[in-house]
Formats: structure tokens, sequence, C-alpha cells
């Protein structure tokens, strides 16, 4: 696909922006990305998807 073009038309919403920053370290840390967690997301919503992806333990804690 040539650079500048995308598949899919892009969204816009807007996170507080403490949250959003908060989730793009949660995803990192999960070896992941913005995108491809609220995609698994809105698939869950919509029912295309029984799981809910994997998040990170809270902080202080241990992953389970």
């Amino acid at each position: 696909m040539p650079a500048g073009v995308h598949r899919r038309k892009a969204r816009t919403f807007r996170p507080d922006p403490a949250v959003y920053e908060r989730a793009q370290e949660a995803v990192a840390s999960m070896d992941s990305d913005m995108n491809t967690y609220i995609n698994a997301f809105l698939e869950w919503l919509v029912h295309d998807s029984d799981a809910l992806p994997e998040r990170p333990a809270k902080a202080g804690q241990a992953s389970a």
C-alpha cells in the first residue's frame, strides 16, 4: 500500500490526556499498541469476540 494511504478511515475521539498517556504506557508494557487494544475492545463490545484484551497488573501489584 502506498505511503499515507490506509485501508480504514481514521476516527477521532477525545480521551482525557492523562488517561490516554497512562493507556499508552500500559499497552507498551504489554508489547502492543493503542490501535490493537481499541480494536480488540470494539470487537468485544459488538460481540464479535468474547475476550477482552489482556491488561497489565495495577502499579505495585504482580501480574496474575
